[in-house]
Protein backbone atom coordinates (compact mmCIF):
# COMPACT_ATOMS: atom_id res chain seq x y z
CA UNK A 1 0.00 0.00 0.00
CA UNK A 2 1.21 3.25 -0.75
CA UNK A 3 1.47 6.43 0.87
CA UNK A 4 -0.27 8.41 -1.64
CA UNK A 5 -2.88 6.19 -1.48
CA UNK A 6 -3.46 6.09 1.94
CA UNK A 7 -3.28 9.63 2.81
CA UNK A 8 -5.92 10.40 -0.11
CA UNK A 9 -8.20 7.93 0.92
CA UNK A 10 -8.18 8.79 4.42
CA UNK A 11 -8.80 12.53 3.90
CA UNK A 12 -11.58 11.56 2.28
CA UNK A 13 -13.16 9.37 4.46
CA UNK A 14 -12.44 11.83 7.22
CA UNK A 15 -9.45 10.91 8.43
CA UNK A 16 -10.90 6.76 9.28
CA UNK A 17 -9.18 4.04 8.06
CA UNK A 18 -10.16 2.89 4.62
CA UNK A 19 -9.12 -0.83 3.66
CA UNK A 20 -7.69 -0.98 0.42
CA UNK A 21 -8.79 -4.12 -1.96
CA UNK A 22 -6.15 -6.88 -2.42
CA UNK A 23 -6.75 -6.80 -6.15
CA UNK A 24 -5.40 -3.24 -6.24
CA UNK A 25 -1.30 -2.87 -6.80
CA UNK A 26 1.24 -1.73 -4.17
CA UNK A 27 2.90 -0.02 -6.80
CA UNK A 28 -0.54 1.59 -8.00
CA UNK A 29 -1.28 5.14 -6.20
CA UNK A 30 -4.50 6.70 -5.23
CA UNK A 31 -6.16 7.11 -8.99
CA UNK A 32 -3.43 6.33 -11.26
CA UNK A 33 -5.35 3.85 -12.72
CA UNK A 34 -8.80 2.45 -13.93
CA UNK A 35 -8.60 -0.21 -11.51
CA UNK A 36 -7.72 2.21 -8.40
CA UNK A 37 -11.13 4.60 -9.72
CA UNK A 38 -13.41 1.84 -9.83
CA UNK A 39 -12.36 0.68 -6.49
CA UNK A 40 -11.97 4.44 -5.01
CA UNK A 41 -15.72 4.58 -6.53
CA UNK A 42 -16.37 1.76 -4.24
CA UNK A 43 -15.56 2.90 -1.43
CA UNK A 44 -17.22 6.13 -1.42
CA UNK A 45 -20.85 3.97 -2.39
CA UNK A 46 -19.99 1.89 0.74
CA UNK A 47 -19.68 4.63 3.16
CA UNK A 48 -23.84 4.84 2.87
CA UNK A 49 -24.95 2.95 5.62
CA UNK A 50 -27.54 -0.62 4.91
CA UNK A 51 -30.77 1.31 6.03
CA UNK A 52 -31.55 4.96 6.46
CA UNK A 53 -32.40 6.53 9.57
CA UNK A 54 -34.59 9.33 7.86
CA UNK A 55 -38.20 8.67 6.47
CA UNK A 56 -39.67 11.28 4.05
CA UNK A 57 -42.89 11.91 2.56
CA UNK A 58 -42.07 11.03 -0.90
CA UNK A 59 -38.56 10.08 -2.72
CA UNK A 60 -38.16 10.02 -6.67
CA UNK A 61 -35.71 9.19 -9.08
CA UNK A 62 -36.00 10.93 -12.82
CA UNK A 63 -34.29 10.98 -15.91
CA UNK A 64 -34.40 14.39 -17.23
CA UNK A 65 -33.42 15.36 -20.76
CA UNK A 66 -30.53 18.35 -20.84
CA UNK A 67 -30.14 18.95 -24.42
CA UNK A 68 -27.95 16.01 -26.29
CA UNK A 69 -28.08 14.32 -22.33
CA UNK A 70 -30.24 12.56 -20.08
CA UNK A 71 -29.16 12.55 -16.91
CA UNK A 72 -30.74 11.33 -13.31
CA UNK A 73 -32.15 13.30 -10.14
CA UNK A 74 -33.79 12.23 -7.57
CA UNK A 75 -36.35 14.11 -5.57
CA UNK A 76 -36.79 14.13 -1.86
CA UNK A 77 -40.04 15.53 -0.31
CA UNK A 78 -40.52 15.90 3.42
CA UNK A 79 -43.53 17.80 3.24
CA UNK A 80 -45.76 16.98 0.30
CA UNK A 81 -46.99 19.96 -0.10
CA UNK A 82 -46.75 22.80 -2.57
CA UNK A 83 -45.09 25.14 -3.19
CA UNK A 84 -41.77 24.50 -1.12
CA UNK A 85 -38.33 25.73 -0.70
CA UNK A 86 -35.88 23.76 -2.42
CA UNK A 87 -31.88 22.89 -1.83
CA UNK A 88 -30.58 21.77 -5.64
CA UNK A 89 -27.47 19.56 -3.70
CA UNK A 90 -24.43 18.51 -5.65
CA UNK A 91 -22.47 15.19 -4.21
CA UNK A 92 -18.98 15.41 -3.91
CA UNK A 93 -16.53 12.49 -4.27
CA UNK A 94 -13.17 14.22 -5.95
CA UNK A 95 -15.29 14.83 -9.53
CA UNK A 96 -14.44 11.21 -10.24
CA UNK A 97 -16.87 9.40 -7.32
CA UNK A 98 -20.13 9.66 -5.85
CA UNK A 99 -23.74 9.02 -6.89
CA UNK A 100 -27.64 9.71 -5.75
CA UNK A 101 -26.94 6.05 -3.97
CA UNK A 102 -23.85 7.34 -2.21
CA UNK A 103 -25.41 10.93 -0.91
CA UNK A 104 -28.62 9.34 0.05
CA UNK A 105 -28.56 9.48 3.69
CA UNK A 106 -27.47 12.69 3.58
CA UNK A 107 -29.88 14.21 1.24
CA UNK A 108 -32.49 12.62 3.05
CA UNK A 109 -30.84 14.46 6.42
CA UNK A 110 -30.63 17.89 4.80
CA UNK A 111 -34.52 17.43 3.05
CA UNK A 112 -36.18 16.23 6.80
CA UNK A 113 -34.42 18.52 8.87
CA UNK A 114 -34.22 21.61 6.93
CA UNK A 115 -38.32 21.15 6.06
CA UNK A 116 -37.48 21.57 2.44
CA UNK A 117 -37.70 19.32 -0.95
CA UNK A 118 -33.64 18.76 -2.47
CA UNK A 119 -33.13 17.73 -5.69
CA UNK A 120 -29.63 15.68 -5.91
CA UNK A 121 -28.37 15.48 -9.21
CA UNK A 122 -25.99 12.26 -10.74
CA UNK A 123 -24.10 14.49 -12.79
CA UNK A 124 -21.29 13.26 -15.07
CA UNK A 125 -18.14 12.04 -13.71
CA UNK A 126 -14.48 12.46 -14.81
CA UNK A 127 -12.12 10.93 -16.01
CA UNK A 128 -14.70 9.77 -18.62
CA UNK A 129 -16.13 13.24 -18.64
CA UNK A 130 -13.58 16.16 -18.50
CA UNK A 131 -14.31 19.72 -17.65
CA UNK A 132 -16.79 21.44 -18.19
CA UNK A 133 -19.11 18.58 -18.31
CA UNK A 134 -20.32 18.27 -14.42
CA UNK A 135 -20.43 21.90 -14.21
CA UNK A 136 -22.87 21.96 -17.09
CA UNK A 137 -25.04 19.31 -16.04
CA UNK A 138 -25.36 21.49 -12.89
CA UNK A 139 -26.24 24.45 -14.41
CA UNK A 140 -28.30 22.67 -16.93
CA UNK A 141 -30.14 21.21 -13.74
CA UNK A 142 -31.00 24.70 -12.20
CA UNK A 143 -32.43 26.24 -15.36
CA UNK A 144 -34.16 22.26 -15.84
CA UNK A 145 -35.91 23.03 -12.27
CA UNK A 146 -36.92 27.07 -12.99
CA UNK A 147 -38.76 26.01 -15.98
CA UNK A 148 -40.42 23.28 -14.30
CA UNK A 149 -41.09 24.46 -10.87
CA UNK A 150 -44.79 24.58 -10.86
CA UNK A 151 -44.33 20.81 -11.94
CA UNK A 152 -42.50 20.33 -9.35
CA UNK A 153 -44.41 22.33 -6.20
CA UNK A 154 -41.38 24.74 -5.67
CA UNK A 155 -41.50 28.21 -5.33
CA UNK A 156 -38.91 30.00 -7.83
CA UNK A 157 -37.96 32.39 -5.22
CA UNK A 158 -36.68 30.15 -2.49
CA UNK A 159 -34.08 27.92 -5.18
CA UNK A 160 -31.11 26.91 -3.43
CA UNK A 161 -27.61 25.58 -4.54
CA UNK A 162 -25.75 23.66 -2.20
CA UNK A 163 -23.07 21.01 -2.26
CA UNK A 164 -20.19 19.27 -0.54
CA UNK A 165 -16.50 18.70 -1.83
CA UNK A 166 -15.84 18.44 -5.38
CA UNK A 167 -19.99 19.18 -5.33
CA UNK A 168 -19.05 22.48 -3.57
CA UNK A 169 -16.74 23.42 -6.26
CA UNK A 170 -19.35 22.47 -8.54
CA UNK A 171 -21.62 24.79 -6.54
CA UNK A 172 -19.20 27.65 -6.13
CA UNK A 173 -18.84 27.50 -10.03
CA UNK A 174 -22.11 27.29 -11.03
CA UNK A 175 -23.59 30.25 -8.74
CA UNK A 176 -20.69 32.25 -10.42
CA UNK A 177 -22.23 31.32 -13.63
CA UNK A 178 -25.56 32.59 -13.33
CA UNK A 179 -24.46 35.23 -11.41
CA UNK A 180 -23.16 36.83 -14.57
CA UNK A 181 -25.68 35.82 -17.11
CA UNK A 182 -28.50 37.92 -17.75
CA UNK A 183 -31.73 35.82 -17.32
CA UNK A 184 -30.31 33.11 -15.35
CA UNK A 185 -32.39 32.25 -12.39
CA UNK A 186 -31.61 33.75 -9.26
CA UNK A 187 -30.78 31.67 -5.84
CA UNK A 188 -31.48 32.49 -2.66
CA UNK A 189 -28.56 31.04 -1.21
CA UNK A 190 -25.43 29.23 -1.20
CA UNK A 191 -24.38 26.60 0.74
CA UNK A 192 -20.70 25.04 0.80
CA UNK A 193 -19.34 22.12 2.25
CA UNK A 194 -16.02 21.30 3.15
CA UNK A 195 -15.31 23.16 -0.39
CA UNK A 196 -12.26 23.02 -2.88
CA UNK A 197 -12.37 26.43 -5.05
CA UNK A 198 -8.75 26.70 -6.37
CA UNK A 199 -8.72 23.98 -9.54
CA UNK A 200 -5.32 24.59 -9.57
CA UNK A 201 -4.07 24.94 -6.16
CA UNK A 202 -2.90 22.17 -4.51
CA UNK A 203 -5.27 20.61 -2.58
CA UNK A 204 -6.82 16.99 -4.69
CA UNK A 205 -4.24 17.23 -7.12
CA UNK A 206 -4.87 13.61 -8.31
CA UNK A 207 -8.34 14.58 -8.49
CA UNK A 208 -8.04 17.66 -10.39
CA UNK A 209 -5.75 15.95 -12.77
CA UNK A 210 -8.31 13.66 -13.87
CA UNK A 211 -11.28 16.38 -14.31
CA UNK A 212 -9.32 18.88 -15.80
CA UNK A 213 -7.94 18.34 -19.35
CA UNK A 214 -5.29 21.54 -19.16
CA UNK A 215 -3.99 24.15 -16.70
CA UNK A 216 -6.16 26.68 -18.51
CA UNK A 217 -9.59 24.76 -17.46
CA UNK A 218 -8.31 24.84 -14.18
CA UNK A 219 -7.13 28.24 -13.86
CA UNK A 220 -10.58 29.54 -15.68
CA UNK A 221 -13.06 31.29 -13.35
CA UNK A 222 -15.10 28.59 -13.26
CA UNK A 223 -12.63 25.95 -13.13
CA UNK A 224 -11.64 28.31 -10.03
CA UNK A 225 -13.93 30.46 -8.68
CA UNK A 226 -11.36 31.45 -5.73
CA UNK A 227 -9.57 33.55 -8.44
CA UNK A 228 -12.95 35.01 -10.11
CA UNK A 229 -12.16 38.85 -10.38
CA UNK A 230 -15.85 39.73 -8.93
CA UNK A 231 -17.88 38.18 -6.76
CA UNK A 232 -20.35 41.19 -6.19
CA UNK A 233 -23.72 39.50 -7.68
CA UNK A 234 -23.26 35.74 -5.99
CA UNK A 235 -26.25 34.90 -3.61
CA UNK A 236 -25.71 35.01 -0.26
CA UNK A 237 -23.24 32.08 0.79
CA UNK A 238 -22.86 29.92 3.99
CA UNK A 239 -19.46 28.18 4.27
CA UNK A 240 -18.66 25.25 6.70
CA UNK A 241 -15.05 24.01 6.65
CA UNK A 242 -13.12 21.35 9.36
CA UNK A 243 -10.65 22.50 10.81
CA UNK A 244 -7.56 20.33 9.44
CA UNK A 245 -8.62 19.74 5.73
CA UNK A 246 -6.31 20.18 2.86
CA UNK A 247 -8.86 22.90 1.44
CA UNK A 248 -9.28 24.90 4.54
CA UNK A 249 -7.54 28.20 3.18
CA UNK A 250 -9.38 28.55 0.12
CA UNK A 251 -12.22 28.49 1.67
CA UNK A 252 -11.43 31.24 4.50
CA UNK A 253 -10.13 33.31 1.60
CA UNK A 254 -13.04 32.94 -0.52
CA UNK A 255 -15.26 33.89 2.40
CA UNK A 256 -13.23 36.71 2.81
CA UNK A 257 -13.21 37.95 -0.86
CA UNK A 258 -17.11 37.38 -0.46
CA UNK A 259 -17.58 39.88 2.32
CA UNK A 260 -14.82 42.20 0.26
CA UNK A 261 -17.25 42.05 -2.83
CA UNK A 262 -20.06 42.79 0.00
CA UNK A 263 -21.73 39.60 -0.55
CA UNK A 264 -23.26 39.09 2.93
CA UNK A 265 -21.86 35.62 4.31
CA UNK A 266 -21.16 33.21 6.99
CA UNK A 267 -18.89 30.54 7.73
CA UNK A 268 -18.09 27.67 10.40
CA UNK A 269 -15.29 25.81 11.24
CA UNK A 270 -15.64 22.10 12.11
CA UNK A 271 -13.11 21.91 15.26
CA UNK A 272 -10.73 18.55 15.46
CA UNK A 273 -12.19 17.40 12.11
CA UNK A 274 -10.06 17.21 8.54
CA UNK A 275 -11.91 16.79 5.15
CA UNK A 276 -14.58 15.15 7.15
CA UNK A 277 -16.90 13.65 4.15
CA UNK A 278 -17.63 10.37 5.66
CA UNK A 279 -19.68 11.62 8.55
CA UNK A 280 -21.22 13.66 6.48
CA UNK A 281 -22.23 10.83 3.66
CA UNK A 282 -23.45 8.87 6.84
CA UNK A 283 -25.46 11.71 8.74
CA UNK A 284 -24.18 10.05 11.67
CA UNK A 285 -21.65 10.68 14.05
CA UNK A 286 -20.53 14.03 14.99
CA UNK A 287 -23.06 16.12 13.53
CA UNK A 288 -22.02 19.68 13.58
CA UNK A 289 -21.48 20.18 10.24
CA UNK A 290 -24.98 18.77 9.41
CA UNK A 291 -26.54 20.59 12.49
CA UNK A 292 -24.86 23.94 11.06
CA UNK A 293 -26.39 23.35 7.62
CA UNK A 294 -29.48 23.27 9.03
CA UNK A 295 -29.27 26.34 10.78
CA UNK A 296 -28.09 27.95 7.22
CA UNK A 297 -30.71 26.33 5.44
CA UNK A 298 -33.60 28.16 7.74
CA UNK A 299 -31.95 31.27 7.61
CA UNK A 300 -31.33 31.08 4.19
CA UNK A 301 -34.45 30.76 3.25
CA UNK A 302 -36.41 32.85 6.13
CA UNK A 303 -34.01 35.45 4.74
CA UNK A 304 -35.05 34.98 0.99
CA UNK A 305 -37.64 37.29 -0.62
Amino acid sequence: MTAIKLTGLMLLAGLQMVTIAPEIRAEDAWLSTPESITTFRQQVEAIRPSASQFELASIEDRKITLGDRDINIRLYDPLAAAPQSLLIYVHGGCWVAGSLDSHDEVSRYLALRGNTKVIAIDYRLAPEHKFPAAHDDVYDTIQWVWDHADELGVDRSRIALGGESAGAHLAAATALRMSEESGAPRLAFLLLVYAALDGGGSSWTECKDLYFENTDDARSRFGSPLWAEDLSRMPSAYNIHGEFEPSRAEQELFVRKLREDRVAVDSFMNPGVGHDVGTWLKASGNLAAHETAVQYIHQGFAESP
